[in-house]
């Protein structure tokens, strides 16, 4: 306990000292982006294996989780893709936005049509950050091969700036769980990686953009 202690005690003391030279009220600001990855693994495992390795990491990240489980009628020969969309394209709200300078895009999502594994990842931390993760997975077997297309979508919006109750929380959060995009990333390479361990597929990132660390494996 003594040393949980000192170690929250000097996280805390960092975070003041890091704040103690800025202003006590500063400009609130949001920067947000988005990142994908489609990500291949080549095994016969079954896809309840896969999918339990992949939420037992969710659902420890995730202050809001949902996962659905389809009925697959037959496992395609190639695997499906996920595709984007902006609910509020055709809306009055887009037209709204535009006047008022807000772009639109941070409210994109996923549609995972022919997957057999949905799932979506909320994180909303206060004055820091807004999280949306969107999870497919898709089978296929075929002749030559047969496994599953992971596909992962994010979008992030970090907070920065504002009051210094605000920051002080801020900076402490980060320094003892880090950033909210190492959070983001961390979850994303903790989720493949359990994927591995489970079924003994070698990840295979097919495309994703931007490069993630941790999970620019063999192409």
């Amino acid at each position: 306990m003594r040393k949980i202690a000192t170690l929250a005690a000097s996280a805390a003391f960092i975070a003041v000292a890091a704040l103690t030279a800025a202003p006590a009220e500063a400009q609130s600001r949001q920067r947000s982006y988005q990142a994908y990855a489609v990500i291949d693994f080549q095994t016969e495992a079954p896809k309840g294996q896969v999918i339990d390795a992949a939420e037992r990491i969710l659902e420890g990240y995730a202050s809001d989780f949902q996962s659905n489980r389809p009925i697959a009628v037959q496992t395609p020969e190639q695997p499906g893709r996920f595709q984007l969309t902006n609910p509020l394209a055709e809306s009055r709200l887009a037209g709204l936005a535009a006047l008022g300078g807000v772009s639109t895009q941070q409210y994109m999502v996923a549609t995972c049509d022919g997957a057999v594994w949905t799932a979506n990842v909320n994180r909303s931390v206060s004055g820091s950050q807004q999280l949306r993760v969107q999870l497919c997975l898709f089978p296929y077997k075929n002749a030559e091969r047969e496994g599953y297309h992971l596909n992962l979508f994010a979008s992030d919006t970090a907070m920065s700036g504002g009051g210094l109750s605000e920051r002080f929380g801020r900076a402490l959060a980060n320094r003892l769980v880090g950033t909210p995009r190492d959070f983001t990333e961390n979850m994303l390479r903790q989720t493949v990686q359990a994927i591995e361990a489970t079924t003994g597929a070698a990840a295979v990132l097919v495309e994703g953009e931007p490069e993630i660390p941790g999970l620019a494996w063999r192409r």
